[in-house]
């Protein structure tokens, strides 16, 4: 079986590094990951005249396909354009299956954007547990653009319960708000922080490791939503071993047995939040308890087995 990976603009490596005999394509790339590449001994290839059904089984392209929508406030041509040149290749070819892994924030049926019937299934990263997607529409949420790939933070397991936690919600990132006025879209985070932030240790910007080094030295950590989700933050935190306490969103995580993260850390606002910590703070069993299930679920899903099975098993 031979699979051919093209990644648009080099945004997630991840897939490559799941299957390191696929051979991975390019148009260009959006930032240097070449340190990221190195690693993992990638070479990418930017001859797409040779992704063709002689040469491959399997075609699996990533892109962030809102990107690619004329007429949306954040339309990128180049994006449009390389879109097009894929569904020419997926068009001119019978591959055995084509798969989308779309990379973009918002929760919207990808079929909105592409119809083609020669694509076998679209691997979504934000995919919205309380919308209503085709059958071919599947959640994907291991996969983000940025330096690293969020595959790479599944193989970080910092998972020590040796370690002397200290007793303190740890935060530090980008306070912003997210207003799509166009389809209805906003993300305030600089909000809810801002109602909470007395209770929160924020050493500002630190370098990564150090970075890392305060979520996995702190009791629990604060994952507030991002513009699209899943958050790189949720990844980083997970593989620290700090509990996890999350700004309540709808994203659907393909885990199996009915397995799901604490809904008890979920928040809306500063009420819930508050209620939250309180009984942390007053129930070591309930912190023992939240924190031996978040454990369970990264080791469980959030590893290259796991992840590379979930494909295959589609493939």
């Amino acid at each position: 079986m031979k699979i051919a990976i093209i990644d648009s603009i080099n945004q997630d490596i991840g897939l490559n590094i799941l299957l390191p005999d696929a051979h991975y394509f390019i148009y260009n790339m959006e930032i240097d990951k070449s340190k990221n590449m190195n690693k993992y001994s990638i070479i990418p290839r930017t001859d797409l005249q040779n992704v063709n059904d002689k040469n491959y089984d399997i075609l699996l392209i990533i892109i962030s396909l809102y990107d690619a929508k004329p007429g949306t406030r954040f339309f990128k041509p180049n994006i449009k354009q390389i879109l097009d040149k894929e569904l020419e290749i997926i068009n001119n070819n019978n591959f055995k299956k084509v798969f989308i892994f779309d990379n973009y924030d918002y929760d919207y049926d990808p079929n909105e954007i592409i119809k083609c019937n020669k694509i076998d299934l679209f691997f979504k990263r934000n995919y919205n547990k309380r919308k209503i997607y085709n059958e071919n529409v599947v959640p994907f949420p291991f996969i983000m653009f940025g330096e690293v790939s969020i595959i790479e933070k599944t193989l970080e397991n910092n998972l020590n319960n040796e370690i002397e936690k200290m007793d303190r919600i740890f935060f530090t990132g980008t306070l912003f708000h997210h207003n799509d006025e166009q389809i209805g879209y906003v993300r305030d985070r600089r909000s809810i922080y801002s109602k909470i932030k007395k209770y929160i240790y924020n050493p500002g910007k630190l370098p990564y490791n150090k970075f890392l080094s305060e979520i996995r030295n702190s009791k629990y950590s604060l994952d507030l939503n991002g513009v699209g989700d899943p958050n790189k933050r949720t990844f980083e935190i997970l593989s620290q071993g700090s509990l996890m306490i999350s700004e309540y969103n709808d994203l659907k995580w393909p885990f199996e047995d009915n397995d799901e993260f604490n809904h008890e850390l979920n928040f809306k606002d500063e009420k819930e939040f508050y209620k939250i910590m309180d009984k942390l703070n007053k129930n070591p069993d309930f912190y023992n308890k939240c924190l031996e299930n978040q454990n369970y679920i990264f080791n469980k899903y959030f590893n290259e087995k796991w992840i590379k099975d979930y494909i295959l098993l589609y493939i």
